[in-house]
């Protein structure tokens, strides 16, 4: 469990138990009406960018998605990052006081279905600390004039030091096992925890713990690391005369993005998603995002995809300035022109496919043209999941997937040993193991077709969203049905192969406990079906032709 709502955590449900309890505790607690969605780390962390580039328009220039490691803290295992840290020096009179800015903050926040917890200190780790410790709040309106003290955690210079005595030593961004030392000892807060002796805790606790209590009181600085995006990946331009024409803001957008593939090209990049952000006089910006299959510096190509989307979108008011910038970049592919004339085709073909990709998407929309990828599932409809073909960025997410697999021997993680744990479930149910959980056994004395493990034919070629039941009306000892009616017909099994059983481990949810066969009917179609061993009825799951 990456996450869980308020409902869901008062029946007990926690962050990174294993899907097999927490789905076990919601249907009881629930009657069996409660939902569960499988994590898309790729979604949530464009989310949050989209989110800090929001922000960085919207209240500072300095906007940092906070920083993770493979720990535990304020009470809970951070999967992906899910804050942000925005640097508001001096902007705070801009909006008349800092609890107006904390309002606005919480009003962008909340006009997005977002509760988030706010708190606005001096330094990196009190603010981040102070805010992983505040209550969310219901939905503010705009016509609220109640004081907003108690909803935000503000301090300034002169008291901070007092806000922080009850920060409890969770929210230091300490191990696990210098925060259950310290409970052992009795200290829970940062107020009990700085009346002890400065060398006595480095001694005992090790240095890291005096780190953190520096960077609270700002002895030490922390950086800030901010977007990374380089200045010439951003371009405006600022209207003479506000205007709604379609036609001078497609000529603009284009000026723009010739301007930005020009600043791609000096340093050999290309853009894997370009964001067109449109200021209206009086009302919230609006913005065209694009998502490209392969890195691109193709003006021309870039501009009918923008003008394709910006085509669909409705104006409510006249825009007073453009802007163009590639959020994610990578590196142009550079290939060595060649005297064969397949070698060339072969780079055309290329070309046109990411062009075809890139247009379906603008045209579509990103979120309809899907790529399967493979998860480390037994189950056969849960083994793959959809993930958008076009803006994504190269290596970058199965990078950080490498680096939390491989940092570290935290041995109190749990989600290190679940991860263990699926992938054992996964292996086991491959033929190829030589595990008894999935084992293909001859039924047919002609050995010929019997699939190996590495058969293509081993798994259909269609497979269906949900197993069709079927009417069963002969069996034989222990084997796949002789008769039974599909499609309205009544269908003869001719020969069989099997069974090959797939079983999904406890932890991971409901269990599943499948025997497999492949069979040939007297009609020449070859069906995928197989047993539910809990009640014994057997289903049609995929066809091979």
């Amino acid at each position: 469990m990456v996450a869980c709502c308020r409902r869901a955590a008062a029946v007990g449900i926690r962050v990174n138990m294993s899907g097999g309890e927490a789905e076990s505790l919601l249907q009881v607690a629930t009657d069996g009406r409660g939902i569960t969605q499988p994590h898309d780390a790729q979604a949530d962390m464009e989310a949050l960018q989209e989110l800090a580039s929001a922000c960085a328009h919207r209240f500072s220039p300095i906007v940092a998605i906070e920083p993770m490691g493979s720990r535990r803290w304020a009470g809970q295992w951070l999967h992906l990052p899910q804050g942000l840290l925005l640097d508001v020096t001096g902007i705070e009179p801009l909006f008349g006081t800092e609890q107006n800015l904390c309002r606005e903050v919480d009003l962008f926040f909340q006009s997005r279905n977002l509760q988030p917890r706010l708190a606005l200190a001096c330094t990196i780790a009190a603010a981040w600390g102070l805010s992983r410790t505040a209550a969310t709040r219901p939905l503010a309106r705009r016509d609220d004039k109640s004081p907003s003290n108690e909803a935000y955690r503000i301090t300034q210079p002169e008291d901070e030091f007092h806000h922080l005595l009850a920060m409890p030593t969770r929210a230091m961004r300490l191990e696990p096992a210098c925060v259950d030392m310290l409970a052992r000892l009795g200290i829970e807060t940062f107020g009990q925890l700085i009346r002890l002796p400065r060398q006595g805790l480095a001694t005992r606790l090790g240095p890291e713990l005096i780190l953190r209590i520096d960077q609270l009181l700002g002895h030490v600085g922390e950086p800030l690391q901010a977007d990374p995006h380089r200045p010439d990946d951003t371009v405006h331009l600022d209207l003479d005369y506000p205007t709604r024409d379609k036609d001078i803001l497609q000529y603009t957008i284009s000026q723009l993005i010739e301007q930005l593939t020009k600043n791609l090209k000096q340093r050999v990049h290309g853009a894997l998603r370009v964001v067109c952000r449109l200021e209206l006089l009086q009302h919230e910006a609006v913005e065209i995002r694009l998502g490209l299959f392969a890195p691109t510096a193709d003006a021309d190509h870039l501009t009918h995809l923008m003008t394709e989307r910006f085509s669909q979108q409705r104006l409510v008011a006249d825009v007073h300035r453009v802007s163009i910038c590639a959020p994610l970049t990578a590196l142009l592919r550079q290939r060595q022109p060649s005297l064969i004339a397949d070698a060339e085709a072969e780079v055309t073909s290329s070309h046109a496919l990411a062009n075809l990709i890139d247009n379906l998407a603008a045209r579509l929309g990103r979120q309809s043209v899907l790529k399967v990828q493979t998860v480390n599932n037994p189950q056969p409809e849960a083994a793959f999941r959809l993930q958008p073909l076009t803006g994504q960025p190269i290596g970058e997410i199965s990078r950080l997937r490498n680096r939390r697999r491989k940092g570290g021997t935290n041995r109190s993680s749990p989600s290190r040993k679940q991860m263990s744990s699926d992938q054992a479930a996964s292996s086991a149910s491959d033929a190829s193991s030589g595990n008894e959980a999935s084992r293909l056994t001859e039924a047919s004395a002609d050995t010929r077709f019997l699939p190996s493990p590495r058969d293509p034919l081993r798994r259909p070629l269609r497979l269906f969203n949900q197993p069709i039941a079927l009417k069963v009306l002969k069996t034989e000892d222990a084997g796949p049905p002789t008769r039974f009616v599909y499609r309205g017909t009544h269908v003869q099994t001719v020969r069989s192969w099997g069974p090959e059983r797939i079983e999904t481990a406890w932890w991971s949810g409901p269990s599943v406990r499948r025997d497999y066969y492949r069979i040939e009917t007297q009609q020449g179609d070859w069906l995928w079906v197989f047993r539910k061993l809990t009640t014994d009825q057997w289903f049609l799951h995929g066809l091979f032709g």
